[in-house]
């Protein structure tokens, strides 16, 4: 945004054009006819006629045009025709008549009106200027161009306080440059805060970034700005939208508050929080505040929200880490996930997971001590339970479940849905066994008992997300219970939990506030209650 400080150059221009020119006609110098006009007589109303090279000077400025009525009771000039104010021949203003009041300080000057330095230069329609009340306008269209450089500004009204420093453009504002195009409905300058003020829907436009916001400000020489109301950049591979954007070049920051929506198209990232700060020195950010990060693929999108998310980046920009802190949520197709804390390394692919950790993948659940996720090519491809491994699948329409723990598991998957699991060491399974028959079309499952077997190591193969076959190493210690005469003690592995409640059902959940989650999990416990599926707590 360093190159709107040319609008603001532009408008001191201006201000300076009007305290230049307006009051040196209209305060403690005395109003001078030079000698060398044409043609000069009093009408006998007060007039005094002028016609021909007329030269009125007054201080170190000086009046030209080829006629002039110069009222010596009302002390009022009317000039016509190739009028040209010049100021210590710097200043140059232009029109084709002008009226200037000296009793009531008010001038205005109409016609191909020009005013214009060594630097800029202003055309308009007409202008007025009442000294008294400092305060100059245009309201038929006016332009200022650089006469240096390539910018120019143009606008339907314009508004000049000089001693006030303050400058305001209204309706369709435009400001371009080599490097930007403003698009406004008002621009508000103040010299002495150096702070211009955008006001309707404003865009900036320039080689690398296009900007917008219904409202704003920039401040000329911290060289900060805020965009508000729809605000929204958009670079090259990046876009950050929200409520509300404050940007700092000098220290190389942003920050979104209020529905604050990132999106990466270069690392396939997106975020979206309610309060968001990139630091782009430190090469790191965060959201927070109903925050979600997305990380897109070419099947599907991997979700994370947490109370609060960090991505880092390396020096050319692209995504190293991501970290989330505190409830953190999971959800990818036919995978979810839990955990208190999570840290993604996207260029190894390896997603750790820390206290508390669950996975679903399909009918499966996963938890342990800690859960190591190995992806390639952006595709989940392993698994590690590290202590106190189980993976758990429900029984369909009973309170069984069947179980496999052990102190440390490796699972594979293909995409989101578990293939085959691997156990090592002090390994266990409770599996339930049914046969399947049809009878006039329909289905009927017998469940003949409960497998329990013990090994040193097992692999578990699975189908559609449900156990169905298993391999036992190392001399497996097995005994099978018929239905009513199961163990109690035999039925659930040590730590076993079902935790099917706290399995985000879909994204926007997520996002949801505690209060709410709670409501919708003790309304799903309840319906699987009543249909007698599962009993919420997983106890028969």
């Amino acid at each position: 945004m360093k190159s709107i400080q040319n609008i603001l150059f532009f408008a001191l221009f201006l201000g300076s054009a009007f305290f230049l020119t307006a009051p040196c006609w209209g305060q403690d110098n005395v109003l001078e006819l030079l000698d060398g006009a044409d043609e000069m007589r009093l009408d006998g109303q007060g007039n005094y006629i002028v016609n021909g090279n007329v030269v009125f000077q007054k201080g170190n400025a000086k009046l030209y045009c080829d006629s002039a009525f110069y009222n010596i009771i009302t002390k009022e000039i009317r000039a016509y025709k190739n009028v040209h104010i010049n100021k210590q021949d710097t200043l140059n203003l232009f029109c084709d008549s002008l009226f200037f009041d000296s009793e009531k300080d008010y001038a205005k000057l109409w016609g191909n009106v020009r005013v214009r330095d060594n630097e800029f230069k202003l055309t308009t329609d007409s202008l007025d200027y009442n000294i008294q009340k400092d305060e100059g306008v245009y309201t038929n269209y006016g332009k200022i161009v650089s006469i240096t450089g390539s910018e120019q500004l143009e606008s339907q009204i314009g508004y000049f306080y000089p001693k006030k420093e303050q400058f305001n453009f209204r309706k369709d504002v435009i400001y371009k440059s080599n490097d930007y195009t403003v698009k406004t409905d008002t621009l508000q300058f103040n010299g002495r805060s150096k702070k211009a003020y955008f006001f309707g829907p404003t865009s900036i436009t320039g080689n690398e970034s296009t900007m917008f916001c219904e409202s704003g400000w920039y401040h000329l020489d911290d060289d900060v700005g805020v965009l508000q109301q729809n605000a929204r950049i958009d670079r090259t591979d990046i876009s950050i939208a929200g409520d509300s954007l404050y940007y700092s070049s000098v220290d190389s920051l942003y920050i979104g508050q209020g529905n604050v929506v990132i999106e990466d198209t270069s690392n396939q990232l997106g975020f979206s929080g309610d309060y968001a700060k990139n630091d782009d020195k430190q090469e790191r950010s965060f959201i927070t505040g109903h925050a979600l990060g997305k990380r897109y693929g070419e099947e599907d999108t991997l979700y994370i929200h947490a109370d609060t998310l960090f991505n880092t980046t390396d020096s050319t920009g692209a995504a190293k880490m991501m970290q989330a802190y505190h409830h953190v949520e999971i959800y990818r197709g036919e995978l979810q996930g839990i955990c208190d804390s999570l840290i993604y390394n996207r260029k190894d692919g390896v997603m750790n997971l820390f206290k508390n950790p669950i996975l679903w993948a399909k009918n499966a659940q996963l938890s342990g001590d800690t859960i190591t996720v190995y992806s390639k090519d952006e595709q989940i491809r392993r698994a590690f339970l590290r202590d106190k491994g189980i993976v758990v699948t429900h029984v369909k329409r009973t309170n069984y479940y069947n179980q496999v723990a052990g102190k440390t598991m490796n699972a594979y998957f293909d995409s989101s849905k578990i293939k085959q699991l691997d156990i090592e060491s002090n390994a266990k399974t409770i599996y339930f066994l049914e046969d399947e028959s049809e009878n006039d079309s329909t289905i009927i499952v017998e469940r003949k008992g409960m497998n329990r077997i013990y090994s040193a190591d097992i692999s578990i193969y699975f189908q559609d997300g449900d156990i169905r076959s298993a391999t036992y190493r190392s001399e497996p210690d097995g005994v099978l219970y018929p239905m009513n005469q199961i163990k109690k003690d035999e039925e659930r592995v040590s730590h076993f939990q079902w935790k099917h409640q706290l399995r985000p059902p879909s994204v926007d959940f997520m996002i949801l506030n505690e209060n709410t989650k709670n409501q919708w999990r003790a309304i799903l416990g309840l319906q699987l209650e009543l249909t007698g599926i599962i009993h919420p707590s997983g106890s028969q």
